[in-house]
C-alpha cells in the first residue's frame, strides 16, 4: 500500500505541474491516468486491472484517438492506416521536441512512463 501511495502522490505532482502548463494534456492525462491508478491494487482479478492499465498508457491513448478521430470525421481509418498516422505524431512530436523545444517526449519520458511502471509493480507485487 505504500507503493501505490508514492506512486499516486507521484502522479498528483505530475499531473499538478502539467496543469500550470497545459491544461488541455494535463486533464486528457488525468482522464486516462487517475481511473486506473485508483483502481490498481496487489488484491483482486490481475488480468482485468493488467488490462486496464495497458488502455491507460499515452501510446493506446494517442493510437484510439486516432481512431476516433477519423470516425468523428467519417473517414474511418484502416488498421495500417492508423499506424501510419500514429507513427507520424511521434515523430512529429520528437520533431518537435528539437527543434522548438517542446517539452511532451521529456515529460512521457521522465514523467508519465515510471508512474505507469510504478503502477505495474503495484498491481503485481508479491
Amino acid at each position: 500500500m505504500v507503493l501505490k501511495l508514492l506512486a499516486l502522490l507521484y502522479l498528483a505532482a505530475q499531473l499538478t505541474a502539467l496543469a500550470l502548463l497545459n491544461f488541455s494534456l494535463g486533464f486528457l492525462l488525468a482522464v486516462t491516468m487517475v481511473p486506473a491508478a485508483a483502481a490498481t491494487a496487489p488484491t483482486g482479478p490481475r488480468v482485468l486491472l493488467a488490462l486496464v492499465l495497458v488502455l491507460a498508457t499515452p501510446a493506446v491513448t494517442l493510437l484510439l484517438g486516432i481512431f476516433l478521430e477519423r470516425e468523428l470525421v467519417e473517414a474511418p481509418a484502416a488498421p495500417g492506416e492508423g499506424w501510419q498516422r500514429f507513427l507520424g505524431a511521434l515523430g512529429q512530436g520528437l520533431l518537435l521536441h528539437h527543434l522548438h523545444g517542446a517539452f511532451l517526449c521529456p515529460l512521457l519520458a521522465l514523467g508519465t512512463y515510471p508512474c505507469w511502471l510504478l503502477l505495474w509493480n503495484v498491481l503485481f507485487w508479491d
